[in-house]
């Protein structure tokens, strides 16, 4: 969750590498599609790399390399939502399959001191900070 910029999108690019297949989740659906278009680059990069390395590795690394299916998915989720949160992660179920590693990663920050904070800032604090992460789970 929170994939469209900052930690998120760092995490995701670090799973990239690690050639691990994506689900990326945000709000923000522009910032999610520029971090899925990072992370089929890195994808480019390795299986080129890997395709053009001499074939040495006799434990099949370069062919499964080759071969894996590297692919990243996107979802605009308000995860502050417990009913987005619920039917963004059936539509994973569906179309993807089962999760095996869930970086909860969403947050926001109010930029007030708590006794100035409105308390609609407050509640979407609570909802995107504490709530999302047990419904996301």
């Amino acid at each position: 969750t929170g994939a469209g910029s900052g930690l998120g999108r760092l995490f995701a690019l670090e799973f990239a590498r690690r050639r691990a297949l994506l689900v990326l989740w945000d709000i923000n659906t522009q910032s999610n599609e520029e971090t899925a278009g990072m992370v089929r680059h890195i994808y480019r990069e390795m299986a080129e790399a890997a395709a053009a390395a001499p074939r040495v590795a006799a434990d099949g690394e370069k062919d499964a390399l080759l071969h894996c299916n590297l692919q990243v998915y996107t979802y605009t989720c308000d995860v502050g939502k417990r009913e987005n949160v619920y039917s963004t992660a059936e539509r994973v179920r569906k179309e993807v399959g089962e999760v095996s590693v869930l970086v909860n990663n969403a947050g926001v920050v109010s930029g007030h001191h708590l006794l100035e904070c409105p308390d609609e800032l407050i509640e979407k604090t609570m909802m995107v900070n504490c709530h999302a992460h047990f419904w996301v789970t």
